[in-house]
């Protein structure tokens, strides 16, 4: 196969790759930022840790390089409006007037109302192609109580529906 045709078939691949939408946040004070992404994963439960995927030319990058600090906010099928909003043209703090935002202990932006939140430390990074791999230790968790995550698959939005 040449590499062109292993790069598309690889792309069709990770469309099928069902994931729940998340709001990676960082920054303090008037200088928020963040991006809409599906490339995260935990890493182990001992310590908690999750991987998060960025690439190198997104707003969010040298503020998660600088601050070592993220929130991991995963989405809700009432959030969809959030999704255009953190992956389009409206940059910075312009995209926090938006939803309902509440800066944690250590200044991060939490979405109040997101299934789950997950305040981050940054123990390592590695870089990959374009992208930085963000591994950040978990110190606080906050779950909301209603399970509806919003799942990004095949290029657009879906429901999660529980299985009988």
């Amino acid at each position: 196969m040449s590499a062109s045709t292993i790069e598309n078939d690889f792309k069709q691949a990770m469309r099928r790759l069902a994931t729940t939408i998340a709001l990676v946040t960082s920054g303090t004070g008037d200088k928020w930022t963040g991006m809409a992404a599906t490339a995260l994963t935990s890493v182990t439960a001992d310590p908690p840790t999750i991987l998060v995927a960025v690439n190198r030319s997104t707003s969010l990058s040298p503020v998660l390089s600088e601050h070592r600090q993220f929130c991991v906010n995963l989405l809700s099928e009432r959030h969809r409006e959030l999704v255009s909003l953190f992956s389009g043209p409206t940059k910075g703090s312009a995209r926090f007037q938006h939803g309902s935002w509440y800066a944690s202990d250590e200044g991060l932006p939490v979405l109040s109302d997101s299934v789950a939140s997950l305040i981050c430390t940054v123990i390592t990074t590695l870089e990959v192609a374009t992208h930085t791999l963000f591994i950040g230790q978990v110190s606080h968790v906050a779950n909301h109580p209603t399970i509806d995550p919003l799942i990004w698959v095949d290029g657009r939005f879906a429901s999660a529906a529980q299985l009988a």
